[in-house]
């Protein structure tokens, strides 16, 4: 009796048991787990703003620019200024010694006072004879002789007046002057050197209009979305269609708007056209020529006038590709997308250039884990 007991006991256990993982069984059955929301990087496409942006190195100079050089050879008596210092128009900035110059005013007055004695003998001489041939008291050859020595006299003293007038003229040059208001950006000579005519002395720029030079490569000059231009008044035109803006790194938080001025039609030897913009003065910071200045050319609205263009740039992580056709996710409200792009170039910085008719600005695409979508499946965005 006791072990039938024992059994009977041994069977409702069992029971227990097996009727246990059954219900576990049906519930799990009953409620599969939640689909687990996907994480997402992604980028916003801007117009193609962020497809024709483009960022350059350049520097600062002044808006009006000169090397000064004397017009005569010499020896640097005096250096009236130096580097940095400002200067106005016609101030005084070096001098030459004048020695030698003062030796040959000395020269020239000197050869000019025997021309004209010369000539004054000669009239004298001429209008003697002049009255012996109007007696007919000598013949005309020599009266010819007598005139024509006037006109060789009066030739020496305009050349001697031609010397002296050089020769003041030399002594003035021994004075260099600034030619306007600025800023002497580089003195390349030492006092008491000799000076040949010629070289230069100093760098002077007029700060009050600044420039900012920088150098665009030929491949963004062929794929700048530019109306076709013919001449620099065509480009000054169209300018309005993009926007430069210049940044210094020392003062990061301010942007400066600038101007095209001129862009050059002839490659330097690193094939990049040299591109000037004129920027606003400024009165609350110290520029100065040769500054660095980071240069931001945005496209975008040069781009837009375009009708029906739709071409973006997208890191290469965004591209999906599948039996030969390649895609992007569109990120809608919760949902991703799929969609069919044609695929471009990829720039320096790692980037791919879309088109589809299907995008638009502001649209918002996937930028990694492509291959593990499907199209309709909820999503969440990152945050930077």
């Amino acid at each position: 009796m006791k072990r039938f007991i024992e059994i009977l006991i041994g069977v409702a256990v069992l029971a227990g048991v097996c009727y246990g993982i059954n219900t576990f069984r049906e519930n799990k059955i009953s409620q599969p787990e939640p689909e687990i929301i996907r994480p997402v990087r992604t980028i916003k496409l801007q117009g193609g703003g962020d497809s024709f942006k483009r960022k350059y190195f350049g520097t600062v100079q002044g808006g009006k620019r000169a090397d000064l050089s004397f017009r005569v050879s010499g020896t640097l008596r005096n250096i009236n200024v130096e580097k940095g210092a400002s200067v106005k128009k016609g101030q005084l900035l070096a001098t030459l010694d004048p020695r030698d110059f003062n030796t040959q005013i000395s020269q020239a007055q000197s050869s000019l006072s025997q021309a004209q004695a010369q000539h004054k003998n000669a009239q004298a001489d001429f209008k003697r004879y002049e009255n012996l041939y109007k007696q007919k008291v000598i013949a005309k050859a020599q009266y010819d002789t007598y005139k024509t020595q006037v006109d060789v006299t009066r030739s020496a003293v305009n050349a001697a007046n031609a010397n002296l007038k050089s020769a003041r003229d030399a002594l003035r040059d021994t004075e260099l002057r600034a030619p306007f208001d600025g800023v002497i950006a580089d003195r390349t000579v030492e006092n008491f050197q000799d000076i040949a005519a010629k070289q230069t002395i100093f760098s002077l720029q007029d700060l009050s209009t600044l420039e900012i030079v920088f150098n665009v490569p030929d491949n963004d000059v062929l794929t700048a979305p530019m109306p076709q231009v013919h001449s620099i008044n065509d480009l000054r035109n169209h300018a309005e269609l993009f926007s430069m803006t210049a940044r210094f790194e020392a003062i990061p938080d301010k942007v400066f708007p600038l101007t095209l001025k001129e862009i050059a039609t002839q490659a330097t030897a690193a094939n990049t056209y040299p591109v000037t913009a004129i920027m606003p003065s400024q009165t609350d910071i110290r520029l100065l020529p040769g500054m660095a200045v980071n240069v931001e050319v945005d496209f975008t609205g040069a781009k837009n006038l375009e009708p029906g263009d739709s071409k973006f740039l997208v890191p290469t992580t965004a591209i999906l590709n599948e039996n030969g056709e390649n895609f992007v996710w569109k990120f809608t409200g919760a949902l991703v997308a799929k969609i069919p792009v044609t695929v471009g170039s990829i720039n320096n910085d790692g980037y791919v250039e879309i088109e589809s008719a299907s995008l638009n600005d502001g649209d918002i695409i996937v930028t990694a884990g492509v291959y593990f979508l499907r199209p309709g499946q909820e999503v969440r965005l990152l945050e930077d």
